[in-house]
């Protein structure tokens, strides 16, 4: 609440607007940040004890210079120790959707002003932005950078107008130079939403997960094995094996499992054990091969070879015997 005038503070010795800067894309495309530096020294650093949170009011105008659009105040920094005069940063934001949003490159005029209230003359002052004050660039990534660097400047002159305090504004970490303790209070303070406008200038960063892609489970026990058990090794090496011969996979699957079966066969009743450990010994191999194959076509062409063994067995050899 203004006070009386009766109250009337001590001005500064002056007041400058300066380093005025303007991005966009930063949090959503379309949005807008007008960023700047204010200088209200005091001669002696003898600030006034009354907050500029309260006796100073930050404007932004519209074209016709008297429309407001926004307002703010000075963030009062405990740690400058000067109550929020002295060298200091404001901002204006947007989001895209704000009705008021000013058009790009528009010659809105930024007004530092102390009303009647506190100050007797009352004070202002005022810089109206030009085409140059707006950043070029257009991506989010180009803008956030850009933003990054007025930032980080900004902290090597505060640090350098505050000295006597021994505040340091960033730091150095893994991911590169970032806002220190004292830099985050502050410039979290000067814009909000800072972390989401620029999350580059924070040890931790606020990131929005993208969804990484999944495969869909599939309840299908068939399908679930077929599609676990395509291009094994085994399997790659008869269909390159078939087309070394040039011929079908299939076939070239019939040919091995009949002349494996078959030769057990024959080595078992050479031994004198009969032919029957040799068939049992070839279903054995055969059944095995079509588990881990996992093909309904090999599993077939396995049995038909097994049982044309035992048919050719049984005629040429336990017949004769």
């Amino acid at each position: 609440m203004p006070v009386g005038i009766a109250q009337a503070i001590t001005a500064p010795t002056s007041i400058d607007i300066s380093t005025v800067n303007v991005f966009r894309n930063l949090a959503e495309t379309g949005d807008m940040l007008v960023v700047f530096h204010y200088s209200m020294p005091y001669a002696s650093d003898n600030y006034s004890s009354t907050p500029a949170s309260k006796s100073i009011m930050l404007r932004l105008y519209d074209t016709d210079n008297t429309t407001v659009i926004q307002t703010g105040a000075p963030y009062v920094n405990p740690f400058f120790e000067s109550n929020g005069y002295g060298e200091g940063d404001g901002s204006f934001y947007f989001a895209a959707a704000d009705a008021d949003i000013p058009t790009w490159e528009d010659a809105v005029t930024i007004n530092i002003f102390g009303g009647p209230g506190f100050f007797s003359p009352a004070i202002t002052q005022s810089y109206t932005l030009t085409p140059s004050d707006y950043s070029s660039s257009v991506t989010q990534e180009a803008n956030r950078n850009e933003l990054k660097t007025w930032i980080l400047l900004e902290c090597d002159s505060l640090a350098a107008s505050y000295s006597s305090t021994g505040i340091i504004m960033k730091a150095t970490s893994d991911v590169g130079v970032v806002l220190s303790a004292y830099g985050e209070l502050y410039f979290r303070g000067v814009i909000p939403g800072l972390q989401t406008l620029v999350p580059d200038l924070f040890f931790i960063q606020a990131l929005i997960p993208e969804q990484m892609p999944v495969n869909t489970y599939n309840m299908s026990l068939q399908t679930t094995y077929t599609n676990r058990l395509v291009g094994d090794d085994l399997g790659e090496g008869f269909t390159l094996m078939a087309a070394q011969f040039g011929i079908a996979v299939g076939l070239f699957e019939a040919a091995l499992v009949f002349g494996g079966v078959l030769a057990l066969a024959i080595w078992s009743q050479r031994k004198g054990w009969g032919v029957e450990p040799g068939l049992l010994g070839g279903a054995i191999i055969g059944i095995g091969m079509a588990i881990v194959v996992g093909d309904a076509l090999f599993t077939m062409v396995m049995i038909g070879s097994l049982v044309a063994v035992m048919g050719i067995s049984w005629l040429l050899l336990m017949k004769r015997a």
